[in-house]
Parts: C-alpha cells; sequence; structure tokens
C-alpha cells in the first residue's frame, strides 16, 4: 500500500512538472527503434482488452476521468494495426491521457508477449520504471484516440510500426 501512495505522488509529481509543455513534432518521421519481428501474427485483441482492463482495476490506478465503459482496445491482424479508444470527462488535459495510456501501453505489450513467445514484454530499469513498450509496435500500427464527453478531441495519434511512441512510459513496476 505504501509503494503505491509513493507512485501515486511520484506520477502527480511528473504531471505537475510537464504542466505547459507542449512539443509539436511530427511523429511519422521519427527514425525506427528496432528492427521488425517477422512471421505471421494472430493476437486475441478481446483478450488484450480484457487483460489490460483486469489489471488497470486491479492496480486501483487514479484514472478516474477515463469514463466507464469508454474505454476499447480493437485491432487488425491482417493490417497489423492495433486502436486504442477512450472517453474522458470533460476537464480532462492531454497529459492526464497521456498518463494513462503509458500504462495501457504497457500492459498491452504484455498481453501481447503472453500471447506471442516473439514479443519482447516492456524493459524495466534498476529502479523500477519502465522503459519501452516491448516489441509489439515493432510490427503493430498504433492509433490512440481521446475525446471529452463534449467532443474536444484530446489525443488523435497514429504511430507506424518501429517507430518511437512519443508517449514516455512513465509507470513504475512494484517490487
Amino acid at each position: 500500500m505504501k509503494t503505491k501512495k509513493i507512485l501515486c505522488l511520484i506520477l502527480m509529481a511528473t504531471l505537475l512538472m510537464s504542466c505547459g509543455k507542449k512539443k509539436e513534432e511530427n511523429y511519422s518521421k521519427l527514425p525506427p527503434d528496432t528492427k521488425l519481428i517477422t512471421g505471421e501474427y494472430n493476437l486475441d485483441f478481446v483478450t488484450m482488452h480484457n487483460y489490460v482492463v483486469d489489471e488497470l482495476q486491479s492496480e486501483l490506478t487514479p484514472f478516474f476521468y477515463i469514463k466507464n465503459g469508454s474505454f476499447d482496445i480493437s485491432g487488425d491482424n491482417e493490417k497489423k494495426s492495433i486502436e486504442v479508444s477512450c472517453k474522458c470527462m470533460d476537464g480532462c488535459v492531454e497529459n492526464d491521457v497521456d498518463l494513462f495510456f503509458s500504462m495501457v501501453l504497457n500492459l498491452m505489450s504484455f498481453s501481447a508477449a503472453e500471447q506471442d513467445y516473439r514479443f519482447k514484454a516492456p524493459s524495466v530499469d534498476n529502479s523500477g520504471a519502465y522503459i519501452d513498450y516491448g516489441t509489439v509496435f515493432n510490427v503493430y500500427d498504433l492509433k490512440l484516440y481521446a475525446e471529452t464527453e463534449s467532443g474536444k478531441v484530446l489525443k488523435n495519434l497514429i504511430v507506424t510500426h518501429g517507430y518511437k511512441i512519443p508517449i514516455e512510459s512513465r509507470f513504475i513496476e512494484e517490487s
């Protein structure tokens, strides 16, 4: 319980420090971070969605700003694409959504690694911080979409497979 409180404090401090910093980059032009894994894939996106939801609930994460029942993960193995979407409460800001997506992306990578041994789960450094999103996004394109209840789009991001995801992998692994 103490570790979870420390984690929440670290996350809040990170959010406060990153407020107001808005950088504009063309993410489709970023260099690929690693070589692609080859072969045919058959990820089960319903299983991935359920895994992520179960883990979010078990961690008692403070994502109160994501509207219940609005979160969805879907994908297409043939097109090698994954879409993640959610609806946020009015007043939510992009930094909040990025924090939510960073945990979701880590959990999606764990699910992919459990489903197919060729995918590597996210790496963790000595302090317990995640340093990448594993290798599933070296094969699958990613679309992240979030809007508020009133329809304001907070995130509409498409990242081509093999390119760096422009959301920091911020979460700490509990020991």
